[in-house]
């Protein structure tokens, strides 16, 4: 019962400390970027763009432009999804100065679209819930034939050692955003429910931060909205808003009510 309930979390939405960056990590200068910069954003997989309503609702009050890039993962690799970012990009960007924000299977193929140079103008990438490494949870399942048809290869490349030791790291300011709502009957310490709070860190990140939130509701925080724009703002997390009781999202309510931790 709990691998089985372990395994519809994750199918359902796979996929504080201040980290200074080396002074030769190779990390870019950002962009010089306008408050009017177009912020690019990546859902995880199997949520639509329903579920960065919040986030998106709050960069545009904020005077940003907003583009979603979509994706369907179930019968593409990683490597694919990466290339046909690049392809999004050269599109729509037309020139103009961009942020990228991610969540869960999103981060992935961020990281991945690094193989080659992004368009120029990119500024910086805040990464949430980024399983930059594979799990136990993921591990044992990715043996498993309904994990295997729901999830296609890029499920098994997200359950391979292998796969992210030559995932590149974004040579751009970047910083990770973490939840630690989840259970530990699931995963073996703090985590979000479907990967570890130890499994998000990456070497040379900016910044880096733990919320009380679940994987699902990571992107669709208010809090973490907020969040997103301090560190797109000033190159670091805002601490003072991890102690302020925002309101949660409509979603994060509903779960609350139902019984279950959000």
């Amino acid at each position: 019962m709990v691998f089985f309930s372990a395994f519809i979390f994750v199918a359902s939405a796979f996929m504080g400390e201040v980290v200074a960056p080396s002074p030769d990590t190779g990390i870019a200068e950002p962009a010089v970027l306008s408050e009017k910069a177009v912020i690019v954003l990546l859902q995880g997989m199997g949520r639509g763009r329903a579920s960065l309503w919040v986030l998106d609702t709050r960069l545009q009050s904020e005077g940003y432009e907003t583009l979603n890039f979509p994706y369907v993962a179930h019968s593409r690799s990683i490597e694919e999804m990466a290339e046909q970012f690049h392809d999004f990009l050269d599109e729509k960007l037309d020139n103009r100065p961009y942020h990228i924000i991610a969540h869960s299977l999103g981060t992935v193929i961020v990281r991945a679209a690094f193989e080659k140079e992004l368009p120029p103008g990119l500024g910086r990438v805040v990464l949430i819930a980024p399983p930059n490494k594979p799990t136990e949870l993921l591990r044992v399942l990715k043996e498993n034939p309904v994990y295997q048809w729901f999830t296609g290869s890029s499920g098994q490349q997200v359950a391979s050692d292998e796969f992210y030791e030559k995932l590149p790291v974004p040579s751009v300011e970047f910083g990770i955003i973490a939840g630690d709502r989840g259970h530990e009957f699931t995963l073996r310490g703090p985590n979000d429910g479907v990967i570890t709070v130890e499994s998000t860190r990456l070497p040379g990140m900016s910044d880096w931060i733990v919320t009380p939130h679940a994987h699902n509701f990571l992107a669709n925080s208010r809090q973490v909205a907020a969040l997103c724009l301090s560190f797109l703002r000033q190159g670091s997390f805002d601490r003072a808003l991890t102690a302020t009781d925002l309101p949660r999202s409509e979603e994060e309510t509903r779960d609350s009510d139902d019984g279950r931790e959000s």
